[in-house]
C-alpha cells in the first residue's frame, strides 16, 4: 500500500481516513459487536416519534471549533457566515456525549443571507411555526439544517472539513455555493455526492414515492437531494422538527 503523503497528512481528515474508518465499521458489524460508537449510528434508524425540539451539538471525530459545545443547544448566533456544525435532534447524551445511534443527525450550515441566488419552494406545509430554514433579515443570517445521511450509501456528508481529496466540480446543475462563492457544497467523501444549501429543491424519496425538500444534488453518484429539517429558533436556539416522518426513511 502507498505512503500517505505528507501534504495529506497535514490537509486533515481524508478519504483514506474515511475508508480506515468504514473498515472497522464494518469490522465490528461483522463481528457482532457495534454498540455505541459511530458504527452504531451507520447500522441504526432513529425512532420515529422523536418528530421535534432542539438542536444539540455532537462532536465531530476530528478538532472542529464546535467540538467543545458537545451536548449543548446550537445557537444561531455561534455560527460566522459559512460555518456549519453537526448537530442532533431528538438524541440521547450520557456524561455530556452523544449516545451514536440516537436521534437524527444533522447538519447546521449558516449560507450566505443572498436573495438572488438563494431558492427554496413556497408551497410545502409545514409544522406549525416552523420554516424551511431559519431567516434573520435584521442580523443577516440564514441557516439551512440538513439531515445527514447521504442519499446514496447513508454514508455521512460533511462541511468544510474534509480537504483531501478536494470535491470533483464536474456538477450535474446549477452549483452557486461554488460557482458564485467559491466554496464546496456539502460533501459526501466516501463516494463523492455533493448538495448545494443555497439551492432547496423538491426531490421524491426512491424507497417511499414521497416527495421533500432538501439541498439539490449537484453530483453523484447520488441520485437525489437529501430532506432538510423545519426550523425556528427560540431566544436564538435552533430547534428542528421532521416535516414528515417519511422524508427520512430511506436508510
Amino acid at each position: 500500500m502507498a505512503k500517505e503523503s505528507d501534504s495529506e497528512k497535514q490537509e486533515g481528515w481524508t478519504r483514506r481516513d474515511w475508508v480506515k474508518l468504514g473498515l472497522v465499521i464494518g469490522g465490528s458489524a461483522a463481528a457482532g459487536t457495534v454498540g455505541v460508537g459511530l458504527a452504531g449510528t451507520l447500522l441504526r434508524s432513529p425512532p420515529p416519534e422523536q418528530t421535534k425540539g432542539p438542536i444539540l451539538y455532537t462532536r465531530f471525530p476530528t478538532d472542529q471549533w464546535w467540538n467543545s459545545f458537545e451536548g449543548n443547544p446550537v445557537k444561531v448566533t455561534d455560527f460566522q457566515e459559512w460555518q456549519g456544525a453537526t448537530g442532533v435532534l431528538g438524541g440521547s447524551f450520557a456524561d455530556g456525549k452523544w449516545i451514536a445511534g440516537t436521534g437524527y443527525p444533522v447538519l447546521v450550515i449558516r449560507v450566505k443571507r443572498d436573495d438572488s441566488v438563494f431558492s427554496a419552494p413556497t408551497d410545502v406545509a409545514l409544522p406549525s411555526g416552523f420554516d424551511l430554514y431559519y431567516d434573520d433579515s435584521a442580523r443577516d443570517i440564514r441557516i439551512v439544517v440538513v439531515y445527514d445521511r447521504c442519499a446514496h450509501l447513508c454514508c455521512y456528508p460533511g462541511w468544510q472539513v474534509v480537504q483531501n481529496p478536494a470535491p470533483s466540480r464536474n456538477y450535474v446543475g446549477p452549483a452557486p455555493t461554488y460557482e458564485v462563492y467559491g466554496l464546496d457544497p456539502i460533501y459526501c467523501v466516501c463516494h463523492e455526492s455533493q448538495y448545494d444549501p443555497m439551492l432547496l429543491v423538491k426531490s421524491t424519496n426512491a424507497n417511499n414515492g414521497v416527495e421533500f425538500v432538501g439541498p439539490s444534488r449537484v453530483h453523484g453518484p447520488a441520485t437525489r437531494a437529501i430532506p432538510i429539517l423545519a426550523v425556528r429558533a427560540v431566544d436564538d436556539a435552533l430547534e428542528a422538527a421532521l416535516v414528515d416522518p417519511r422524508w427520512y426513511q430511506y436508510c
